[in-house]
């Protein structure tokens, strides 16, 4: 019998079988060819179980034709057909097999388990490379040395001749270095507020390296999933993670490896985001030969990123007043030449409105400057708050600081013991403060690095005393401040509150701009602070409240900046005496405060750049409790008008809200509303669970995350203990033991019920893992596990539980053995090769992966080319696919030849009402789901108005539980355009009316699934 092979052409094979698969599965096969795809779709049938699970039956003659239906030099043999089947199930394990019988049977039913999204075919192929180098026994990579093509030294590929005029070109890499210093990136962030006290820090003596997750388009799932689906089960919080990463392994395999030439870095303020940037900078220099170019975007200020980097940067970099043409030349050729990363820095901090701040960095990543790797980083709510121009960017999110545990280190005690090298007496005090009963919510404010560094300093100044929220943590740090350095700029109480008063003021009326939120030019600040020889505006300098930043390109002015933006937000919350100027339906009372003149109504709610300055303020112990309480009542009462959908919105912000707030009485009743929003409830009418739509679900598990985590605690013990469905006890304790209580009793005793009343050797094996990761050493899963390697016919089986059991009972001898048995007698390679990684990881000898990503550049090409071809607007094919629409009376294939037609021709009419029609009248409902699912992909912003209002008559302003379960898709829509507007735009377009002030007198509309609010009480 032939050994299997795994060599370059057996992978070339399986990959264009993947790869048709998933152009037949999405749409996209077959352009030229439409009467030979629909002859084929009887035969070859597809069901997408979720957004990365593909059902396929059919026979192998039929895949035969669709590999050969785009040409016929790309088409695939039986042969080759069943030869790529069988390497996605034994060596990649991507396939499931569903048959009943194997032999004798032309027919195959199978499951193939993506990566990624179904959408982003590009990534799997990607990682379709890298599982299969990565898994390919090194034997059979021996014949393949030297078939990479010309290339540098590192990989590059040159896309043009080296300059002509060598001797013209500095020294690239030290001006980068030079630059990097002088912008004093080695430097810690804090320095600025801290260096007058003498305490300043390089970034090496407290930099504690934070780990970082990959993310992918969160799967958003609204029906319920099978028993064979069952690992999706205990997929709860971490559904968006596809990899977690230490810092090294992040530079070794994501970076060096060139992984990806875009990536971005988000989180929450103060997470650590410039911090990474800036020890990438630095070992890109260490390690490599390229140059990495640092840009803070806020010093844009309206231009282009090519000019600044030929006007500004380069300039700076070589200390010209003007820089040579040759200079310029080289400079552009350096960025050709693949060798410049470019470093963007705060891209919520750009001049202009957050929604538009992406759109911009995607226009400025064209022409020579796009020829280089990309690495920027984003505020989470920036990144993720509705239609993103960068979604093609590989994304990763940093991971915020441990407390030690028997699975992760004390990460926090490890920054204390550094900030606090010179006196470790004083900071094993505040370590040992953080334990203390009460301190909860402090406790887990500070695993952010910034409030972590905030409290230290304050701690040192204070000798003790920790705050409960984060406002009283900035206003613990303000008065710190002040006490510090009374000698050297003394000032009054009376001082110290105008001047705070003052700072609100200027940080309000800057947000409450509609540009330069947080570049301030000289003018703009002397009119509220006064001359800066003088008075607020020179105090708040010496204090290092505010700090000269540059200066404006446009009016040569000086340019002013606070030390750091979540200190703006919380002067600005300082500002804000009332909760009606966030919230509003007759505005006009509250515009002093931030120098409105405007009777127009207030929804500050929805917009992403208040988030946190709502939540500082609803932490202030300053503010009265029950005006706390009304503007909570307020959200969570809060009628749209318009279907709910920004009624949900204000309700998830209420129970963010409630994080900084714990004394509020409607807690339990808000975090108990969202679990039923996450996990259903049992209809008593309709005798079944009922589901909310997919938006209402994941906005709920979201806000789980964000509330009071107390409550949160005490309320999915409360479902688990009570809760019928097995389904969701399964996910909430796996929830619960995980991430929002780790070691949880009641979570613990929940997975262990479901592992020892599970017959399904899969599920039991998952139920078994989720249950040893919630609690490492669990005898239950461990006999489980042992009971499914004693039991299993599958080796591959026995494998997987094997694995599990060592990871969660290390000292267990029958973990290794099982491994080693499989390595020593399997006859299948792929089986041994991932059994010895197995081990080799239990073991403690886990090595880094030198993964082959495949060549970035002929895929970028690619993907290049089918964009030129999907967009060339060629005629007769667009009069094909109009008449097709016409004449066609099969729903679906009526829903492919609109959603091609709108990719080749963006805009087009017919294209749009075809699919409008679909979505809301197609008899099958899966019909339905594909035209929602297709129009997100195709969807043109200015569509977006005319689409609300043709979706829109499927409901009543009160949206109906029947209305929901018939236009359930249409309802996803509308909730997909919601988030790509603001609220009195939606409501405008809902109701038809221009005049943005009559939205005050539609206040009292109710909009609820169901009900006159999002509650259902």
């Amino acid at each position: 019998m032939a050994r299997p092979s795994y060599g370059p052409e057996a992978k070339k094979r399986a990959k264009r079988l993947l790869e048709v698969l998933l152009m037949y599965a999405t749409d996209e096969l077959g352009e030229f060819n439409e009467a030979a795809l629909d002859a084929l779709r009887p035969q070859v049938q597809i069901r997408w179980q979720t957004e990365n699970r593909l059902v396929v039956r059919t026979k192998v003659r039929f895949l035969i034709a669709l590999t050969s239906l785009e040409s016929e030099q790309n088409s695939l043999n039986g042969e080759q057909i069943k030869e790529a089947l069988k390497r996605f199930e034994d060596f990649l394990e991507i396939l499931e097999d569903n048959r009943a019988s194997r032999g004798g049977s032309e027919t195959w039913h199978f499951t193939l388990k993506l990566w990624y999204s179904r959408w982003d075919k590009e990534a799997n192929l990607r990682q379709f490379d890298t599982e299969w180098e990565t898994r390919r026994p090194e034997k059979s990579k021996l014949g393949d040395k030297g078939e990479r093509g010309d290339k540098g030294d590192k990989g590059e590929i040159f896309l043009c001749s080296p300059p002509s005029s060598p001797s013209v070109s500095p020294n690239w890499q030290q001006l980068c270095r030079s630059t990097l210093e002088a912008q004093n990136q080695r430097r810690l962030t804090t320095n600025p507020l801290t260096s007058l006290d003498g305490l300043s820090f390089e970034l090496d003596e407290v930099y504690v390296p934070l780990g970082l997750m990959e993310r992918k388009h969160r799967d958003r799932r609204s029906e319920d999933v099978s028993p064979v689906q069952g690992s999706q089960l205990y997929e709860a919080e971490d559904r968006v993670v596809t990899q977690t990463f230490t810092p090294d392994e992040f530079l070794e395999q994501v970076l060096r490896q060139r992984r990806s030439k875009r990536i971005a870095i988000v989180g929450e303020p103060g997470a650590g985001k410039t911090t990474l940037l800036q020890r990438i900078a630095f070992w890109v220099l260490d390690n490599t030969e390229d140059l990495p170019v640092w840009v803070s975007l806020a010093d844009l200020q309206g231009k282009t990123l090519e000019q600044y980097l030929v006007q500004d940067w380069l300039r700076s970099a070589t200390r010209k007043l003007s820089v040579s043409q040759e200079i310029q030349e080289a400079f552009c050729e350096q960025f050709n030449q693949g060798r410049v990363w470019l470093l963007l820095d705060a891209v919520d901090e750009m001049a202009m409105e957050f929604s538009h701040a992406l759109t911009k960095i995607a226009s400025f990543l064209k022409g020579w400057v796009a020829d280089a790797r990309v690495i920027l980083t984003c505020r989470l709510n920036v990144w993720d708050a509705g239609k993103n121009a960068l979604e093609s960017f590989d994304t990763y999110r940093n991971l915020n600081f441990t407390y030690g545990d028997s699975q992760t280190p004390d990460q926090v005690g490890v920054f204390i013991y550094r900030w606090f090298r010179d006196n470790p007496e004083l900071g094993q005090k505040l370590r040992s403060e953080l334990d203390q009963p009460g301190k909860g919510r402090i406790k887990d404010a500070v695993k952010n690095p910034l409030r972590l560094a905030l409290m230290c300093h304050s701690w040192g100044l204070r000798r003790g005393g920790l705050p409960n929220t984060k406002a009283m943590l900035y206003e613990q740090f303000v008065e710190a401040i002040y006490e510090w350095k009374q000698d050297r700029f003394p000032t009054t109480s009376t001082q110290r509150q105008e001047l705070n008063k003052a700072l609100g003021k200027l940080a309000l009326q800057a947000m409450a701009q509609e540009k330069t939120k947080f570049r301030l030019n000289h003018r703009f600040v002397c009119q509220v602070l006064g001359a800066p020889d003088e008075g607020m505006f020179q105090l708040a300098l010496q204090l290092g409240w505010l700090n000269q930043v540059g200066i404006s390109e446009t009016q040569g002015e000086k340019v002013y900046a606070f030390y750091h933006p979540t200190f703006q937000e919380y002067f600005a919350a300082l500002a804000v005496c009332d909760w009606h100027f966030f919230l509003n339906w007759e505005s006009g009372e509250w515009g002093e405060v931030s120098g409105e003149n405007t009777l127009l109504p207030t929804f500050r709610i929805f917009e992403p750049e208040w988030r946190q300055i709502i939540l500082l303020w609803l932490g202030r112990e300053s503010i009265p409790q029950a005006h706390k309480e009304e503007f909570i009542q307020a959200l969570t009462q809060f009628k749209d008008g318009c279907g709910g959908f920004f009624s949900y919105q204000a309700y998830f912000l209420a129970a963010q809200g409630i994080a900084e707030f714990a004394e509020c009485s409607l807690c339990h009743k808000i975090v108990r509303q969202l679990i039923e929003w996450r996990f259903g409830y049992y209809h008593v009418v309709k005798q079944k669970w009922w589901r909310f739509p997919s938006p209402i679900l994941e906005g709920a598990r979201i806000a789980l995350l964000k509330t009071d985590r107390r409550c949160a605690i005490a309320s999915l013990e409360e479902f688990i203990q009570t809760s019928q469905n097995d389904f969701d006890k399964w996910n909430a304790a796996y929830s619960l033991g995980k991430v929002f209580d780790p070691g949880n009793r009641i979570a613990i005793a929940a997975l262990e019920h479901i592992v020892t009343s599970i017959q399904h050797e899969n599920l039991c094996w998952q139920a078994a893992d989720s249950l040893g990761k919630v609690d490492p050493g669990n005898p239950v899963a461990i006999a489980a596990l042992i009971q499914i390697i004693d039991s299993t016919r599958k080796d591959s089986t026995r494998r997987k539980a094997a694995y599990s059991l060592g990871k969660i009972a290390p000292e267990n001898p029958i973990a290794v053995s099982t491994l080693e048995k499989i390595i020593n007698t399997t006859t299948h390679d792929a089986l041994r090769q991932q059994a010895e990684e197995n081990l080799k990881v239990l073991r403690g000898k886990k090595e880094i992966l030198h993964q082959e990503f495949g060549n970035l550049e002929d895929r970028e090409a690619l993907l290049h080319h089918n964009q030129i071809e999907q967009t060339s607007g060629n005629a007769r094919v667009i009069t094909s696919l109009v008449e097709g629409i016409a004449l066609t009376t099969d729903e679906d294939s009526k829903r492919r030849r609109a959603c091609r037609l709108a990719k080749i021709d963006p805009g087009n009419r017919i294209a749009f009402y075809a699919l409008v029609n679909l979505v809301k009248n197609a008899s099958s409902e899966l019909v339905r789901k594909r035209t929602a699912d297709n129009f997100k992909k195709i969807l043109l912003d200015e569509q977006i108005p005319e689409l609300i209002s043709l979706l829109k008559n499927c409901f009543s302003d009160e949206v109906t539980e029947n209305e929901l379960e018939e236009f359930r898709h249409c309802y996803k829509l509308i909730w997909y355009c919601s988030e790509k507007m603001n609220y009195v735009e939606f409501f405008r377009i809902w109701h038809c009316i221009s005049d943005r002030r009559a939205i005050g007198h539609n206040k009292d509309q109710s909009s609820r699934v169901g009900n006159d609010n999002p509650t259902n009480e």
